[in-house]
């Protein structure tokens, strides 16, 4: 993904979102001009309170901008109506939650269905897409489980799995692995990477965790409500299919003469830890810390 230019389908302009506190004006956001291409994984990454789970509901039409635009796919869906982005949002978006956001009177099979019922299919034909799309997961053994009765990274795959069910434009992420362990860690942006090459779908990924943004294809780093670094990167995800490959044809004897076989890369200690950030986000999360009233500027 590294420097292939494609399409821009998030685009904003001179976005800004600010909160009264008390007398005083708290800019949770200034003026952010950000456009993230078709395709492509693109991770916010920031520390607790720095503004880049504003950004995430600003792009996602969660909240409404104190000034500026944010255009999906060419629509401004600042100036949309509730009615209008819920409706945008079941046909063009997807999301996936830190804590699995999952029903849980429901089976893995009917969570995953749930969402395609608004777009008006018969039951046979979504159980039918949610079938195929925990086996893409590897959960068909759990079709009829209930989250109570799964993993941490069990109900996450049933999350992405609903996520993408509808084939949505856009997936957004809010520290979807922040409660699961390296391993599962790992499985997961896996699954993430290969439905966004697979599929051409853009994710927008927030994190606290350079680790996580590893995976991405683009860092767009932000503090104080402004956007400090933005660059490019070539995703571990790809990095390491190349030398998955490169080892395979030097097994086979499929190598370039003269071209080295592929160093195995020592394990690198996990880099320490920023302090976790409440992040949720969208309707049925948990409880979100109260805020003012956005100031409305003239």
């Amino acid at each position: 993904m590294v420097g292939k230019k494609l399409a821009s389908i998030i685009k904003t302009v001179d976005l800004r979102k600010a909160y009264r506190v008390g007398s005083d004006v708290v800019v949770a956001l200034g003026c952010i001009n950000l456009e993230i291409e078709e395709g492509q994984v693109c991770c916010i990454l920031g520390t607790s309170g720095s503004g880049k789970s504003t950004l995430l509901n600003q792009l996602a039409g969660l909240e409404k901008p104190t000034r500026g635009q944010v255009f999906i796919m060419g629509k401004n869906i600042s100036k949309m109506t509730e009615k209008q982005l819920a409706h945008f949002r079941q046909e063009s978006i997807g999301f996936v939650f830190q804590s699995y956001n999952l029903l849980p009177g429901m089976s893995a099979l009917e969570n995953v269905a749930m969402p395609l019922t608004f777009r008006g299919m018969s039951r046979r034909k979504r159980n039918a897409i949610a079938k195929e799309m925990l086996k893409a997961v590897g959960l068909a053994e759990r079709m009829k489980h209930t989250p109570a009765e799964m993993s941490g990274g069990q109900q996450q795959r049933v999350g992405i799995a609903r996520a993408f069910a509808a084939r949505p434009k856009v997936v957004f992420a809010d520290e979807p692995t922040g409660n699961l362990d390296t391993k599962t860690t790992r499985e997961i942006m896996e699954l993430f990477l290969n439905f966004s090459r697979e599929q051409k779908i853009t994710i927008v990924l927030v994190t606290h965790d350079r680790s996580l943004a590893n995976y991405a294809d683009r860092i767009v780093t932000i503090v104080d409500g402004a956007v400090v670094g933005d660059t490019p990167n070539k995703s571990l995800f790809d990095v390491e299919k190349e030398e998955a490959a490169k080892r395979a044809a030097w097994e086979n004897d499929q190598l370039p003469p003269g071209e080295e076989p592929p160093e195995q890369q020592p394990q690198q200690e996990a880099p320490p830890e920023i302090p976790e950030v409440d992040t949720a986000f969208g309707e049925g999360m948990g409880k979100e810390p109260e805020k003012t009233p956005a100031l409305e500027e003239k």
